[in-house]
């Protein structure tokens, strides 16, 4: 049996044997609950399908493929599904150099629904915040879908039963196997979230249901403002005392919200602002004599930016967002913050009211900004392979030009986001991380500029090549040796 079968059926075993035992932990109290489970599977089935898909996996110089299974749930009529998208979501950057990530590529998309039939379907995106995965069924468009309808504006007690259904193996039918958890505790801080026992990480984003059989949510992960990313690719688990991730209830509403804006691969739903920020702590508070719970500080605004344009300048504190107080108070909470005004999409009016110190003591102003479209991240950036050479270049995004401290309009070149090991440019001194600005004589922009400067060597194969880099804030040359077999 190859290591791959083994590392899939030892996913499943681990799966199966940690449902087993919540079960265990729960079965003298769970017998008295009577969840119809044969009336719910007959629901379930309506709007339940299974994804397959193929995934190709980078890192830096390695890369393999991989095959995924998950169980999906049917939101719209037109063939919208959701998953767990976690697979999908990377490893966002690595050792503090934007760009060297993991990177997962969807390649085949089948879905089945559990009488049998299949479809293709398209990949969209992860919900940064939520983790959950969005793809869409490409049938025939005059076929219709049933979707599931989760309830709304519900209130979680401490002590509720919620039931479940998880994908088991292939090998396995039917396909599905039931659970049940219970609500533990109701979390305030550092956002509303039921947290709950009795399930496990492997059964994300499997739709929970209550006593009445109705859906009232997906289980999802409570997220560490401390860790959390902006990228998709940068979602972080968060932990509790004993290492156990943080599950709970991610809502129908809430999910009702994300389901109308579906991401994209593209990244370009977020809003932006255009600030580099921090927490308003008790101590800068007193400092500056400002009677509030919290704030957000104005270190820099982006040139051009809704913030730029909307006259917010460096030391203004944002206090108010559309009327909602910004309690932020330490560093670890800004992200709810940046995703306060990320979920609010491109072109949303933001009022703002802001503290401006000044002279020992602060002005009191409201300015208004409509947020732009969030520049995209490395992931999403137009990228070449070079097949003879052995390395990838991708554009320049906007976080490399805020991490390297150097300006778009000047600066210029295609980042070096990966390399096979051994191969040509390895040996030649690139690096992972290399910012490459010409090619020879030929000053290099972009990836299309990169593009036909090296298919046009492909074409006269010199038998080497100079390529000017900038890495590490100095530039040098690296000479490749050729072989153009």
């Amino acid at each position: 049996m190859s290591d791959a079968v083994i590392k899939k059926h030892s996913k499943y075993a681990a799966t199966l044997l940690v449902a087993l035992i919540g079960l265990g932990w729960m079965a003298p109290t769970a017998q008295s609950q009577e969840f119809d489970f044969e009336r719910l599977q007959k629901r379930v089935r309506t709007y339940t399908v299974v994804i397959d898909m193929d995934l190709d996996l980078a890192f830096g110089i390695h890369s393999s493929e991989q095959k995924e299974r998950y169980i999906a749930t049917i939101v719209t009529e037109d063939g919208l599904i959701i998953f767990n998208g976690s697979d999908l979501a990377g490893g966002g950057v690595i050792g503090g150099m934007p760009g060297v990530n993991v990177s997962v590529t969807p390649r085949r998309i089948e879905v089945s629904t559990l009488d049998g039939a299949t479809y293709d379907a398209e990949y969209l995106g992860v919900d940064r915040y939520t983790g959950i995965g969005f793809v869409k069924a490409t049938a025939d468009t005059s076929l219709e879908f049933e979707p599931i309808k989760f309830k709304t504006r519900r209130r979680f007690e401490v002590g509720e039963w919620l039931a479940l259904y998880m994908l088991l193996p292939e090998f396995i039918s039917p396909p599905l196997t039931a659970d049940i958890g219970m609500v533990s505790s109701v979390v305030a801080s550092p956002e509303s979230f039921p947290l709950t026992v009795g399930f496990n990480s492997f059964q994300m984003t499997s739709v929970l249901f209550d006593e009445d059989l109705e859906p009232v949510g997906v289980l999802g992960m409570l997220v560490d403002p401390a860790r959390a990313s902006l990228e998709a690719n940068g979602l972080m688990e968060a932990l509790g005392q004993f290492g156990m991730p943080l599950l709970g209830v991610i809502s129908g509403d809430r999910l009702a919200k994300v389901i109308a804006e579906p991401p994209t691969a593209s990244g370009g739903e977020r809003g932006w602002l255009g600030i580099r920020l921090q927490a308003l702590t008790a101590e800068l508070a007193e400092y500056w004599q400002l009677e509030t719970g919290g704030g957000i500080i104005v270190n820099e605004t982006v040139k051009g930016s809704p913030a730029d344009k909307a006259g917010l300048q460096v030391g203004d504190v944002i206090v108010s967002v559309n009327g909602g107080p910004v309690d932020v108070d330490r560093e670890e909470n800004i992200s709810i913050f940046q995703r306060r005004i990320s979920e609010l999409g491109p072109e949303a009016s933001v009022e703002m009211m802001i503290l401006r110190p000044a002279n020992g003591d602060s002005d009191t102003l409201t300015l208004l900004a409509t947020l732009d479209e969030a520049p995209i991240g490395a992931t999403d950036a137009e990228e070449y392979e070079s097949t003879p050479l052995e390395f990838t270049v991708r554009n320049l995004v906007f976080d490399d030009y805020f991490f390297l401290n150097q300006d778009a309009e000047t600066f210029k070149g295609v980042f070096v986001s990966e390399m096979a090991q051994g191969g040509l440019a390895a040996i030649g001194g690139l690096q992972i991380g290399d910012i490459v600005q010409r090619i020879g004589d030929t000053e290099i922009g972009s990836v299309d500029e990169a593009q036909a400067v090296l298919e046009s060597l492909e074409q006269s194969q010199p038998t080497e090549m100079i390529l000017f880099v900038w890495r590490a804030n100095q530039t040098m040359f690296v000479n490749i040796k050729t072989d153009w077999q």
